[in-house]
């Protein structure tokens, strides 16, 4: 009885994982869709020629265009940064630690990976990959008997916190002067206008942010250490992924070369590099500094501020301009999505809030809800959303107007709805495995070998999700 549960849901999770691939085209093809949906509908209410014109307004926004190069440098340089010597050595290090009790490490593994996650999204799922990958490949040496899949989920939980992080797309941008008029320009006319930035402190930092992503981290690691007690057996009872390569392999450290010419020494050298890694960072600091009566909210923290101490971080930490241009090779393709699939979601924007579809959208949101609903129906919604914009900035930028006008017209602070927003996108990351496909390629597993405990992170942690969003309404 017990192996045909066990064979059914191996059945079911098959289907689901085929049924992703089958049904849902590549996130530009759906983009496309989705830019014909908001098309049609706009022609319910308005002239063809005013579509036309908000569409292409919007595909040419030039502060959201901005917006995208921020998003997808900030993935490279966390990227980047994961490929670097001395996170290397701190993987090795928790690799160390984890595997002294088999049955915790998957535990130590979504520990680690949450908290990169949370500082940064590109470090956190290179990261953890590279330690799941690392894991799973002295489990399988030394017949520790760890489940590779459920190592594998743990390494993509950092996707489970990003969006209130540090490089959350929706409250760093929120958090730049002039970005929400931007993106909504009727708030201006408001009788309380919209304001010119939010701080992270008010949404990122703010005490019950972090109080609702602590208790999904905690019930999170509390879950994959129950899942390790379960599922980790003897190695001969489990068919595990034998070593294809180690960590050393996956982090490689370019060493210099013999310089015999002044350009050489400036590309294999560490003066260039470390003195400009020094100034990045140094400006980073100035910048804090110099923002006097700003630093007290935190508001010098922009995507442009983290970018430069990403920046900053990877020359320190890879020594030599030919180290980083090696890293960076690996890591650029990553980002590929970003620079087609952005435009696209910039001209559904332009098309929702140059039409006036936006009030329509709002106004069915508000009349359906209420002041202590709101934030679910935000969080739902978005979560139903990321399945099909699987990228968070692109998200913010076709549901932002809305949560905006929602927020206006219920009278609940722009701040909640924005941070319910970015847990309904990093919410449903666990459900489809989009995401998850640069740490399928790492550690050599198949979506469905991961889906059963993504599955059960998504339930545990939208439990923290829906009682915090209460809590706080």
């Amino acid at each position: 009885m017990k192996e045909s549960i066990k064979a059914k849901g191996s059945r079911w999770l098959l289907a689901y994982s085929q049924g992703f691939h089958k049904f849902l085209p590549s996130p530009f093809a759906i983009a496309l869709l989705l830019t014909a949906v908001a098309g049609f509908s706009a022609l319910l209410i308005t002239e063809a020629d005013m579509v036309l014109r908000a569409w292409s307004d919007g595909l040419w926004n030039p502060s959201l265009l901005r917006f995208g190069f921020q998003a997808m440098f900030m993935l490279v340089l966390g990227h980047v940064l994961a490929l670097s010597a001395p996170v290397k050595y701190l993987l090795d290090k928790v690799v160390t630690l984890a595997v002294k009790n088999s049955a915790l490490a998957p535990a130590y593994v979504a520990l680690f990976a949450l908290m990169l996650g949370w500082l940064n999204w590109g470090l956190g799922l290179v990261a953890g990959a590279l330690l799941a990958k690392s894991v799973i490949d002295k489990s399988a040496k030394h017949g520790y008997g760890i489940r590779p899949g459920l190592l594998g989920a743990a390494g993509y939980m950092g996707l489970l916190v990003w969006h209130s992080g540090l490089s959350g797309s929706a409250p760093l941008k929120v958090a730049e002067s002039g970005h929400l008029l931007s993106l909504y320009p009727k708030g201006a006319d408001w009788q309380l206008p919209i304001p010119d930035s939010i701080s992270i402190s008010s949404t990122v930092l703010s005490t019950w942010n972090i109080a609702i992503t602590l208790g999904v981290i905690f019930a999170v690691v509390l879950l994959f250490a129950l899942l390790g007690h379960l599922f980790t057996k003897p190695s001969e009872d489990l068919k595990l992924v034998s070593p294809q390569s180690s960590l050393k392999d996956e982090v490689r450290s370019y060493e210099s070369v013999g310089a015999s010419s002044i350009s050489e020494k400036l590309d294999n050298g560490r003066g260039l590099a470390w003195l400009f890694g020094v100034l990045f960072i140094g400006t980073a600091i100035w910048l804090t500094i110099s923002s006097e009566l700003e630093a007290t909210r935190l508001g010098f923290i922009t995507p442009d501020w983290i970018n430069l101490i990403l920046l900053g971080l990877a020359l320190l930490a890879h020594g030599s301009i030919k180290n980083l241009l090696s890293a960076l090779e690996k890591a650029i393709g990553g980002a590929s999505g970003i620079l087609l699939q952005f435009p696209i979601y910039f001209g559904i924007m332009g098309v929702v809030t140059g039409t006036g579809l936006v009030n329509i959208l709002s106004g069915a949101l508000v009349s359906s809800t209420n002041l202590t609903t709101l934030p679910l129906a935000i969080f739902t919604s978005s979560g139903v959303l990321n399945i099909f914009i699987p990228s968070g900035g692109g998200q913010w930028a076709v549901q932002g107007p809305l949560v905006i006008e929602a927020c206006h017209s219920m009278g609940m602070s722009l701040e909640k709805g924005i941070m319910a927003m970015a847990y309904g996108d990093q919410w449903t990351n666990m459900l489809q495995p989009f995401w998850a496909l640069p740490l399928l390629g790492i550690t050599k597993l198949k979506a469905q070998d991961i889906l059963p405990f993504t599955l059960a992170a998504l339930i545990v942690s939208g439990l923290v999700f829906i009682i915090g969003l209460l809590l706080i309404s």
